[in-house]
């Protein structure tokens, strides 16, 4: 049976006109302006290309921005479940800058059009996610059929703006596939990592002013969910974050300049406060109530004559968990006490394990127990860009508030992560570094923890120098286990649902049921299933059959249910209701909205009715 919206989908290629109530508002808007620019929906999309002289220009104009981008690109992308995807960075324009497609999707006809230095605004390509996000300013999605051009029906997509402080976009992210069933959960991370960027462009843009966060729930300050405003030292407005706009609704700040503006209390009181370390009370003029603390300070040491000097683009800020981190597994318990030993001594060590094993919240646990009051210091080698002829150890301080200008006399950790990927110059001057921080043992504890992959890179071209220096770290080593193998996973389950939601509770049978049938190996898998779980269900206590129905395996996507096994006909039938229920969330209205058939239907078809009859959110 052909489904409303096919049927309005088949008008528009043959007749140019379509029943908009048969077609999502947003698409159907998308429709009308395609057919308003005179494009012919079942012919093919100009291929509009900037060239590679203005694309290398293009990516000049915005390294700072694609500096920021591309760590947040990486990580969307190993989020996204299965095979068969792409993230990508589009400029304001609609120009794509930046992308990474895993194998599957890098031989597909979709692979093609979408690379670099092409533009996705819908004069020239017709409705696509990364063209209507740029058009409304939000989030879009756009799956299949729903895009003007008929030649791109085989991928979905979900692109989301990226603001600036003023509230301009300056880009876009976007996540595509072939596989449609992946979207509603995807478009969670898209717009979570986007958040996420918004915030690193946020802090970066106001530096040198005083940058208030703050929330309407205390535990939420260490979080990317809070609220940034930036002031300068006399109280006035300089920039606003996204979630900032959204704590406040109901203020008009766009005519707002002044922080007596926003809140009722003393602009110079409460700042001193916030210096001192304090966590503060803010109460805005619609009697709503915030927990505040500056993010940023100006103050920073006196600087130093003889150290070296770090660049940001080789130190990142990991902003710390709230709560304590689990460490139940006996194996993990054993190493965490072994290294935190050893940093005590300054004795140099490596951390071995898989990215998203927990490697940086097990160094965070190490100097938070040897070192709470150093800096520590996170260098990522592959980027790190030295320079030897300013003075001061100048970086990002790991998990803390300041930018500060340091002496080497101080002490601390410093944790050099994926040590064996430093080539050339890089590599010779942080054998420099090391050489140098491990001279000062007699009169400043500095403790160096180097992250690495169970198999390294092999570096054969280092020099004689490099390869001594390096080899003086290799003094004890940790391995931490993958995920499946912790016999605290279900703690850490707990523990990473506590963070995203207090509005969810996990059950026993939950944990069991999401462990045996989805296995995650890593922290970040965990908690995409967890985010997907938390989105998707309606439910507060999240229990087994919960996790049946709200997260599927891959390989009962094609299941037909017992009654129409066996019928070829109605096999095609019931995988097809399968189909479209799971891309719709689980949702049973919405899918038999879509499929122009009975909720009854839907339920006879799908697992849903072999036990769970709780209807989800439409």
């Amino acid at each position: 049976m052909q489904s409303i919206f096919m049927k309005a989908r088949m008008a528009l290629e043959s007749n140019g006109r379509f029943a908009s109530g048969a077609v999502p508002d947003e698409i159907a808007d998308s429709w009308h302006r395609c057919l308003g620019h005179g494009l012919d929906p079942v012919g093919e999309p100009l291929d509009a290309d900037i060239g590679i002289n203005a694309l290398r220009e293009t990516r000049q104009k915005h390294e700072k921005l694609l500096r920021v981008i591309r760590p947040e690109l990486e990580l969307l992308s190993t989020q996204i479940a299965g095979t068969n995807h792409m993230t990508a960075f589009a400029d304001c324009n609609g120009v794509v800058l930046d992308a990474i497609m895993d194998t599957e999707f890098s031989q597909s006809k979709c692979a093609r059009a979408v690379r670099c230095g092409t533009i996705w605004d819908e004069k020239t390509r017709g409705t696509n996610a990364l063209g209507l996000a740029l058009y409304t300013g939000r989030t879009a999605m756009v799956t299949g059929a729903e895009h003007y051009f008929s030649s791109h029906g085989q991928v979905s997509c979900v692109a989301t703006p990226v603001f600036d402080s003023q509230g301009q976009i300056v880009g876009l992210l976007d996540a595509s596939s072939e596989v449609a069933a992946r979207q509603f959960h995807t478009q969670a991370l898209v717009e979570l990592a986007a958040s996420n960027i918004e915030n690193r462009l946020f802090v970066e843009d106001h530096r040198s002013n005083n940058i208030v966060q703050f929330h309407p729930r205390e535990e939420y300050l260490k979080t990317q969910s809070v609220g940034m405003i930036s002031f300068d030292e006399n109280g006035m407005i300089l920039g606003v974050n996204r979630r900032a706009a959204q704590l406040l609704n109901g203020l008009d700040l766009a005519n707002l300049t002044q922080f007596r503006d926003i809140f009722r209390t003393d602009f110079g009181s409460n700042m001193m406060a916030m210096r001192g370390g304090e966590t503060v009370r803010l109460v805005d003029w619609l009697n709503s109530a915030f927990f505040a603390r500056i993010r940023l300070s100006r103050a920073s040491l006196a600087t130093s004559s003889q150290n070296l000097s770090i660049s940001l683009p080789a130190t990142y800020d990991v902003p710390s968990l709230p709560g304590a981190p689990v460490f139940r597994d006996e194996q993990v318990l054993n190493s965490l006490k072994h290294a935190i030993r050893a940093a005590k001594m300054t004795t140099p060590q490596y951390v071995i394990g898989e990215a998203g094993t927990g490697r940086t919240t097990f160094v965070q646990a190490v100097h938070k127990a040897a070192y709470p009051d150093k800096p520590l210091i996170a260098v990522d080698c592959r980027t790190a860009n030295m320079n030897a002829e300013k003075d001061g150890l100048t970086g990002e301080l790991f998990g803390s508030e300041n930018t500060s200008c340091f002496q080497i006399e101080t002490g601390g950790m410093v944790v050099l992560e994926d040590l064996s990927e430093a080539t050339g110059r890089a590599a010779e001057q942080l054998a420099q570094l090391v050489n140098r921080l491990l001279q000062h043992k007699a009169t400043a504890k500095w403790s160096i923890v180097v992250i690495e992959t169970p198999e390294p890179t092999v570096q054969e071209h280092w020099s004689k120098f490099v390869s001594m220096t390096f080899a003086k770290l290799q003094q004890l080593e940790f391995q931490l286990p993958t995920l499946k193998q912790r016999s605290d996973t279900a703690l850490i389950a707990i523990s990473i649902m506590s963070r995203l939601t207090t509005d969810h509770q996990l059950s026993r049978s939950a944990i069991d049921a999401l462990l045996d049938l989805h296995v995650p190996a890593t922290f970040y898998e965990l908690e995409r299933l967890l985010t997907t779980l938390v989105i998707q269900c309606p439910a507060t206590v999240l229990r087994a059959e919960h996790v049946t129905r709200y997260l599927v395996q891959e390989d009962l996507r094609d299941a037909v249910c017992p009654r129409c096994k066996g019928n070829s006909a109605k096999e095609a039938k019931c995988r097809e209701i399968n189909r479209v229920f799971y891309e719709c969330g689980a949702n049973i209205s919405l899918a038999a909205r879509k499929l122009g058939v009975s909720r009854n239907t839907v339920y006879a078809h799908t697992r849903v009715s072999e036990g769970l009859s709780d209807e989800p959110r439409d």
